[in-house]
């Protein structure tokens, strides 16, 4: 083994992890709104200028809070040579010979992924509401892409590095 395989091997990750990607634009952006609907209502006087003031001050206090609110960085979704780890569906790791398949949620409105599993009862499903339970207890289990950062390419290409031998349905 020459110096060259072994840098090469030490740079591969041992684990892919996808975290939420919330950012502040969404502050920003209702800002703008709150401070043009308090610019353009005051100056009106009357009752415009009470409804305009109302909800430019409401949007302003909505901006305040998404600003100074932590941002959630926490793990979605972490795929590893032993298995999937779905902190937020699953209490157990998902070893790698218990998935049958994957796919990506045809759904255009919302971003999401499907882990097709035989026996997901096994891994002890975190599911408090019954009517969504029951999805996760029979094909095994559906996370929202929504508020991580990752694409479908990203989660494909994990998926062929750690588990080349699963489909994609």
């Amino acid at each position: 083994m020459s110096v060259f395989d072994v840098q090469a091997e030490s740079e591969t990750p041992t684990r892919i992890e996808f975290r939420g990607n919330e950012s502040r634009w969404d502050a920003l952006f209702h800002l703008g709104v709150g401070g043009w609907a308090l610019a353009y209502s005051i100056p009106m006087g009357g009752l415009e200028a009470i409804v305009g003031g109302f909800f430019g001050a409401l949007f302003l206090l909505f901006a305040f809070g998404q600003a100074f609110r932590d941002l959630d960085r926490s793990i979605h979704l972490v795929l590893d040579a032993e298995g999937i780890t779905a902190p937020s569906v699953f209490v157990r790791k998902v070893p790698w010979d218990a998935v049958q398949s994957y796919s990506f949620d045809p759904n255009w409105d919302v971003k999401a992924v499907l882990v097709h599993l035989p026996e997901p009862s096994r891994f002890e499903p975190k599911v408090t509401d019954p009517l969504a339970g029951w999805p996760v207890t029979w094909y095994g289990f559906r996370l929202s892409l929504d508020g991580v950062a990752c694409s479908y390419e990203e989660i494909e290409a994990a998926f062929r590095r750690f588990a080349p031998q699963i489909r994609k349905v």
